[in-house]
């Protein structure tokens, strides 16, 4: 199987770059946002960007990003939008700005809808260039962008402005387009229909010429638009050359209609009309189709168009049709061609009186119309209404081929999409792993279309809705798959040994080659299916390993997912793998099929289950897993071994992968449990399933095991009290025994006691009661004995009545609580304990949504129900994952029982997290459920007040909100009021020039850093927590993974283990911190060429939220500050100086309020190096004050020294920092990066000589004199190996594009 080649990646201009751009200088001159005194318009400079910069590039992308950028589209083109100036250029230059705008997944129509006036001119003129001719004033690659712009149109019937245009289009007068005899027949179907086409036809009466006309032509739009497509895909060429804008044209083309038929409001009357054209029989007998490269994603388009336009649905009601519903269609259309057989058509009697199921494949088909002429066939399809009525005198325009599909492929059976869907083999082989049509590498740039599902606005059916999520749920985990794979298989190093087999020169974690593997059980099909209910196999490996890596493999579970691998490499031994070369050739890879573990055999064969008890010690290294395979795909491929004789591939493998379990954000949902915790409620009805459990911030275990334990010393414990209860009444036995005996107990010794009780002590008649009777009587005075005394007060009868009922409702609730222990003592495993406890004792249960999905199968058969689901951070979660939960119970008399759903989530942060960016851009997959909601208008409670940010840090984001204000105690508390010491502003963007030449730098795809900003993060750090600030207060994030190793790397050779100044409470990105929160964040925004990810205004809010108290943002200004999406916090942030404020007099805490001018000295911090320098010098001083007055307190009289040593323990801890300390010669001078690196060694015996440092390489791969002065900032903390590593850089090589 041939590799696929590597897509380029687009690479974003630099900021230099772009100021030479002759775009950018046009725009400084006419457009630019912070331009005061601009040129006026000119429709010249137009026209002289689109063919200088548009035309002339052939539409590069990075050309059209400039422009976008600029703001081009907001404050030069729709501005002076008029039709007076309106022209080809005009047009094309918007159309060219939205699709960028969508490319790059940022809003694209809020510019049209603060200036409306002009949109449905335009819009008409974009429907008239469409349809020009490919040879006149548009070509054909401009068509394919009015098809884009077109389809981003369709795609958006959300926003009113769009809708009331696209409508026009896609009504019941574009029926208009249909054959006379097509349109009678649908009119006949649905008499209502008829009704509303002569109210059309007499509405169009009334209509002047000229409205009447261009109405016709809006209805017929589409129509014309298909009969354009199709003489363009006519004129592809069957092995000539053909133009690759033909091949776009015709891709873009079919995307178009998948979006239009897969959305019910465009569907409805358009479905008809796509039919009558016959576009599908068009298409699969074109000559693009059999064209093998050039064609192969034009096929996969052409096969999802398929399936929606026989999608099980009635396009007028809009209702799902059930098989039964589709069935009769089916047979109504045979037996329509039947009846105009016999009545027509002497020579097709066989077939008029055959039966149905004997007709309707296509080989019957074909075999029956076959021999019929063009002509003859022709009369078929106008009896059928499907083709205008033949003369007589005239011979069919239509090719036989054609006649002959169009006739078969509408009458042959079809099977059904459950069908379908119960055939499709789980998990994903070779053949669909490395198609780059519907598996894209991380280079996808937006520009082609793709083979994949789309997650619109809307959606058919619901199970259309579930298939888009399954289909794109598992292409995305195929797209995690590959990266696995190619990761573990090229550790392995396989290679082929002399005789012709395969050796593996390296190891892999994740990867073993396998040793044995046998089949051990297919079972028999279900009735009615094909292939086997259950297949099952094991695989036997040599774990010769690391203990902690055995552990690893010993430690898989059910229902973990493992790939099985046949490798047959063609390399001899010895020969080294490229990573930039496409990889199956290399190692020779041939199959790929999935498994799910059933679990490890112990020494008898015996599959040892998960529980409780401890796994047994196996002997040796030899391990034997039991796995369940695919059915499906174990029945494809024996079917394909027997009739074409291809070799089996179960007895090829030799490698098999396990995957990492599945990383999930437990911290949202631990937070939301050990809040509950804290409630008043009782534990045993709290239970925490899934990992995240080891992850609560408590001593006691809330798994189901951990509860089952809970539960049983419990019963011990209550046991106890009855067997106390029992002695204080004189009670003969052992009514502790157990829970039953106890009941007995309760029942027949102490509801007695106290009915006799109340009976004496209860007020009888009108003689007032006794209040001394109610101690008196009282018959649980020894057992009490033990609470404060006296129980009783004597002061009323009514309060002492109270005490006593209390006093019974303690001891009853002891016997409730056993009666609910019994089935502990019943039920004797720790299984069947904790599915009971499951079932039965929890109320509140806490899982993940992939948890759910793991264990529904189980949770169904246990008969778990529930009928509250609440959900924390749904706005994170994918809408399959959102689905799942809700369906983890058996409905009830065709019902669920589930009462209430409560989502709770932020849509204006980030939403669930896809790695693979063709899923997340073009198919629209990161739209959580949530979101969907959000869009299409359901009634929501917003969060009006925040309560944790000072109200000036608020402003940042609450634009974002319809009306979020501040609690009143984010004004009055005086952690709010007070300043941020040693800092002159609360928040403040700090710009960040190249570092010695170098701004952002990318050591692999995607793996962002930007070394300046990482040192300047760092020092303010240090320089905070030498002013006093505590450690685990100050969080730093970073927008990505790359920028977040290096920060982690030169906090690890600074001063991650300096007692002054420690680490941070996290360095992460801003993907990770979402939902979390900190007093202090330094935020690095690392590029310089491109704005990146941080363009999606929802991670700017995620940025810009988590600070309670300062934020400080470092960045190149000059990039960010020009971006349309982030002006409304920008303008903000850049409305304070952009250089670094510091007042390094004030300690902390202060006692400045916010806002007040100091009383200190301000220092403006203008560069990198002076902040290093600056942090450098602080710290000396520091430890010198600290070890002069170390010395001084030596000097002290013995009382004085133990009377200070608790007051000043932090000096004294110092003590082992001062050994090495060097003589004030020892110490460089910092004036520049270029200083020398002698340090002094305060955390290990180095002497300064061994101190030699080459700062600046942590992560970047620079070379030594890319150095920076930070480095020299914490000499004391850096100790001997003060040397920024690269191990940054490779950490995260393999990582997501524009990780979170």
């Amino acid at each position: 199987m041939a590799a696929p080649a590597q897509p380029k990646k687009i690479v974003a201009p630099t900021v230099s770059q772009i100021n030479a751009e002759f775009v950018t200088q046009l725009a400084c001159k006419y457009w630019a946002p912070h331009i005061k005194k601009k040129s006026p318009f000119d429709i010249k400079v137009i026209e002289d960007i689109y063919e200088k910069e548009i035309v002339k590039s052939r539409f590069a992308i990075r050309k059209i990003m400039l422009l976008e950028f600029s703001q081009y589209l907001e404050n030069y083109l729709w501005m002076n939008y008029s039709p007076e100036v309106s022209s080809k250029a005009y047009l094309m230059s918007i159309c060219c700005m939205v699709n960028e705008k969508f490319r790059e997944n940022v809003p694209a129509w809020e510019t049209f809808k603060k200036k409306p006036d002009h949109f449905p001119f335009f819009f008409k003129c974009i429907l008239k260039a469409a349809l020009a001719e490919t040879d006149g004033e548009f070509s054909l690659h401009e068509q394919t962008v009015l098809l884009l712009f077109l389809d981003h149109c369709f795609n958006s019937l959300e926003v009113d402005l769009i809708r009331s245009q696209v409508q026009q289009l896609i009504s019941l007068p574009m029926w208009m387009g249909l054959q006379p005899a097509r349109l009678e027949l649908e009119l006949k179907k649905t008499p209502k229909l008829r009704k509303f086409w002569n109210l059309i036809k007499k509405n169009d009466e009334k209509m002047d010429p000229e409205a009447r006309e261009q109405a016709y032509q809006e209805r017929r739009f589409l129509s014309q638009l298909i009969q354009k497509f199709i003489s363009v895909l006519k004129s592809v060429p069957l092995s000539e050359p053909v133009t690759m804008d033909k091949v776009h044209y015709c891709e873009r083309f079919i995307e178009l209609m998948i979006d239009l038929e897969a959305l019910l409001p465009t569907r409805r009357w358009f479905n008809t009309i796509l039919d009558d054209s016959h576009l599908l029989v068009h298409c699969y007998l074109s000559n693009l189709v059999h064209r093998e490269e050039d064609g192969h994603l034009f096929s996969q388009l052409l096969d999802m168009l398929k399936f929606y336009t026989g999608f099980e649905i009635n396009d007028q009601t809009g209702n799902a049709l059930t098989e039964n519903e589709m069935t009769t269609i089916h047979y109504d259309r045979i037996t329509s061609l039947q009846r105009a057989a016999f009545a027509h058509f002497p020579e097709l009697y066989d077939f008029a009186l055959s039966n149905v199921a004997e007709v309707d494949t296509r080989g019957s088909l074909v075999k029956l119309f076959g021999p019929l002429s063009s002509n003859t066939l022709h009369q078929v399809a106008s009896y059928l209404c499907l083709l205008p009525t033949l003369p007589k005198t005239e011979d069919t325009t239509f090719d036989k081929e054609f006649l002959l599909e169009l006739l078969v492929s509408r009458h042959e059976r079809r099977i059904s999409q459950i069908q379908q869907l119960n055939q499709m083999p789980l998990y994903p082989t070779e053949k669909i792993i490395w198609d780059e049509n519907i598996v894209p590498t991380e280079y996808y740039s937006g520009e082609g279309c793709l083979a994949l599902p789309k997650l619109n606005l809307q959606f058919l059916t619901l199970h259309d809705y579930l298939l888009r999520n399954f289909n794109l749920f598992r292409l995305e985990s195929t797209y995690e798959i590959r990266q696995d794979i190619e990761d573990s298989v090229s550790r392995m190093k396989p290679w082929q040994s002399e005789y012709g087999g395969v050796v593996f020169g390296g190891w892999a974690r994740m990867a073993q080659p396998i040793v044995a593997f046998t089949v051990v059980e297919v079972a028999k099909p279900n009735i009615g299916e094909n292939w086997p209910t259950r297949v099952r196999a094991d695989v036997t490996i040599n774990l010769n390993v690391r203990d902690h890596i055995k552990d690893e493999w010993e430690g898989l579970r059910k229902h973990d997912v493992c790939f099985l691998i046949t490798v047959r490499p063609t390399k001899p031994y010895g020969t080294k793998f490229d990573r930039r070369r496409p990889f199956i050739e290399q190692v020779g890879l041939v199959y790929v099929r999935g498994c799910e573990i059933q679990g490890m055999l112990d020494d008898k064969g015996r599959v040892i289950e998960d529980g409780p008890e401890p796994r047994p010690n196996l002997r040796g290294e030899s391990r034997t897993f039991r796995v369940f395979l695919d059915p499906n795909q174990y029945q494809q491929d024996m079917t394909n071994t027997i009739q074409n004789g291809a070799e089996d591939v179960y007895e090829t493998f030799n490698i098999i992968m396990r995957r990492k379990p599945k990383e999930n954000n437990f911290k949202a949902l631990n937070q939301l449990f050990e809040k509950i915790m804290a409630l008043d409620i009782d534990e045993r009805h709290l239970l925490r399933l899934g990992h995240g459990e080891e992850e609560l911030e408590t001593e006691k275990d809330f798994s189901r095991y951990g509860r089952v334990n809970y539960v049983l010393a419990r019963r011990i414990e209550l046991l106890e009290e009855v067997k106390r209860l029992q002695k204080s009444l004189g009670v003969p036995g052992d009514a502790s025994y157990t829970c039953e005996t106890a009941g007995y107990f309760f029942l027949y010794q102490v509801m007695s006691r106290w009915e006799e009780y109340i009976s004496k002590v209860k007020n009888k008649g009108n003689t007032s009661p006794d209040v001394t009777e109610v101690s008196t009587f009282f018959p649980f005075h020894e057992y009490f004995a033990n609470a404060p005394q006296p129980i009783f007060k004597g002061r009323s009868y009514e309060e002492d009545m109270e005490i006593a009922e209390g006093c019974f409702r303690h001891i009853k609730k002891i016997f409730t609580q056993l009666e609910e222990f019994r089935a502990s003592e019943l039920l004797r495993s720790g299984l069947d304990r904790s599915k009971y406890l499951l079932v039965k004792e929890a109320k509140i249960i806490a899982m993940t949504c992939t948890h759910a999905a793991l264990k529904r199968h189980d949770l169904v058969k246990l008969g778990f129900k529930y009928d509250n689901i609440l959900m924390e951070e749904a706005a994170q979660i994918l809408e399959i994952e959102t689905f799942i939960p809700l369906l983890l119970q058996n409905p009830q008399d065709g019902f669920s029982r589930l009462k209430r759903w409560i989502m709770i989530g932020d849509h204006h942060q980030l939403p669930p997290v896809i790695k693979n960016m063709a899923f997340q851009k073009y198919s629209n997959m990161e739209q959580s459920l949530f979101t969907r909601f959000v869009r299409i208008g359901v009634p929501t409670v917003d969060l009006d007040a925040q309560g944790r940010a000072r109200a000036s840090l608020c402003n940042l984001y609450n634009w974002r909100y319809k009306k979020l204000g501040n609690l009143p105690h984010v004004q009055l508390l005086p952690e709010f009021s007070t300043a941020n010491a040693g800092l002159l502003y609360d928040f403040q963007l700090i710009n960040v020039e190249d570092f010695q030449g170098v701004g952002e730098s990318e050591p692999n795809p995607y793996f962002y850093q930007n070394l300046g900003e990482a040192e300047y993060v760092v020092a303010l750090f240090m320089y905070m927590c030498l002013l006093g600030y505590p450690a685990d207060k100050i969080s730093i994030l970073t927008t990505y993974n790359g920028q977040k190793h290096l920060i982690r790397d030169i906090i690890n050779r600074r001063c991650g283990s300096n007692p002054l100044i420690g680490r941070p409470n996290k360095v992460t990105t801003v993907d990770r911190f979402q939902g979390q929160q900190n007093d202090y964040i330094l935020l690095s925004l690392v590029r310089t060429r491109a704005v990146g990810h941080l363009r999606d205004v929802r991670r700017l809010v995620v940025a810009m939220s988590r600070a309670r108290l300062g934020l400080y943002i470092f960045a190149r200004v000059s990039l960010f500050q020009n971006c349309f999406e982030l002006t409304p916090a920008f303008s903000q942030l850049t409305a304070r100086p952009l250089h670094l404020h510091i007042i390094p007099t004030e300690p902390f805490p202060t006692c400045r309020k916010n806002g007040e001018r100091p009383s200190h000295e301000v220092q403006v911090i203008k560069n990198m190096p002076q902040m290093a320098n600056f942090v450098y010098n602080m710290y000396m001083h520091l430890i010198q004050t600290s070890h002069h007055y170390h010395q001084t307190l030596l000097q002290l009289p013995p009382a004085m020294v133990e009377e200070s040593e608790e007051v000043q323990s932090q000096e004294t801890e110092m003590e082992t920092e001062e050994e090495g300390m060097p003589t004030q010669a020892d110490i460089p001078c910092l004036t520049d990066a270029s200083v020398s690196h002698e340090l002094l060694a305060s955390q290990t015996e180095a002497t300064p000589g061994e101190m030699e440092a080459t700062p600046g390489r942590a992560g970047t791969g620079s070379s030594p004199e890319a150095t920076s002065a930070v480095s020299e900032v914490t000499a004391a903390a850096a100790g001997p190996e003060a040397v920024p590593t690269e191990a940054g850089t490779q950490q995260d090589a393999t990582s997501a594009p524009e990780t979170k």
